[in-house]
């Protein structure tokens, strides 16, 4: 049998994030997941990121830091996406190996 990629499988989104996080930034950090593993990029089973909103020559923009622990990576992202920004908010996803799960690190 075999090893299915990370973050392939069924992907759940918890009340927690479902309240905190507009559905349109929830799908983009699924989206970045999928361009790491276009581009091959080694993927740890935990992908934290760091909401915030941050001014950009006057306009608010959502950046987004993508950050695991094994191998070490860190990409930071600003989206010009929304009026609904995520602010001071961490996210996880989590793969178990049979589901991909999106949560605050509260819920865990």
């Amino acid at each position: 049998m075999s090893k299915q990629k990370l973050f392939s499988t069924e992907r759940y989104v918890t009340r927690g994030v479902n309240e905190l996080v507009p559905v349109e930034l929830q799908l983009l950090l699924w989206s970045i997941l999928e361009k790491r593993m276009e581009r091959g990029d080694q993927l740890d089973y935990l992908q934290l990121f760091e909401l915030s909103a941050e001014m950009v020559d006057g306009e608010p923009l959502q950046k987004v830091i993508n950050r695991q622990e094994q191998p070490f990576h860190e990409e930071v992202f600003y989206v010009d996406h929304t009026e609904n920004l995520a602010n001071g908010v961490t996210v996880w996803i989590m793969d178990s190996g049979e589901y991909s799960t999106m949560l605050l690190p509260d819920e865990y």
